[in-house]
């Protein structure tokens, strides 16, 4: 869905506010798919401010998709929101510092909106902040209860290091402190 804000023809200080149903296609995060509804449409609200428009797209979404940790079907309410300055000239900025969403003076709503949604997601998708997780030798919730698989013994490539025996530099010959004066130190 794009919007041409030239076609709103705002003068400084006015304002455009609107609501637009866009279906946001599924977003894919370390290879995982989540479906991602937007119930109440994306809320657009257009100001014209000096050297240009300033556009907010807000969203409250619905994501639906596995948890990171136990796979079962989640869902996600969350609120999003972007902001994107968009100049009337072009003239005095980097192309780096233009919105990629907007060309011209054409808004990608709908490209602003999944922005949103990815940016608002947690780093990790779980149904609950105290899931357990699958049991990584047979695969079982452990969220439904224990399973019968013994304790995961240690890496063995660390093995090496319980034999490793520390001590503390004052209790070796030659590691204390003697002969330094405390000025040094």
């Amino acid at each position: 869905m794009f919007l041409d804000l030239a076609h709103l023809a705002l003068r400084t200080g006015e304002r455009y506010e609107r609501s637009y149903a866009i279906d946001l296609a599924p977003i894919v995060l370390g290879g995982v798919r989540y479906e991602v509804l937007l119930p109440e449409g994306v809320t657009v609200k257009v100001e014209r401010v000096a050297g240009g428009f300033l556009v907010k797209v807000g969203a409250r979404a619905r994501v639906y998709g596995p948890c990171a940790r136990c796979l079962k079907e989640t869902v996600l309410d969350l609120h999003a929101e972007q902001q994107e300055f968009a100049p009337t000239a072009k003239d005095g900025w980097e192309e780096s510092e233009l919105s990629a969403f907007i060309e011209g003076l054409v808004v990608d709503v709908a490209g602003i909106a999944r922005e949103a949604v990815v940016l608002s997601l947690p780093s990790q998708i779980v149904c609950s902040a105290d899931c357990l997780g699958l049991c990584p030798q047979c695969g079982k919730d452990l969220n439904e209860g224990p399973c019968g698989c013994l304790p995961a013994g240690s890496d063995e490539r660390w093995g090496i290091l319980k034999d490793l025996r520390l001590t503390d530099e004052s209790e070796q010959p030659g590691g204390g402190s003697e002969g330094v004066d405390d000025d040094s130190r």
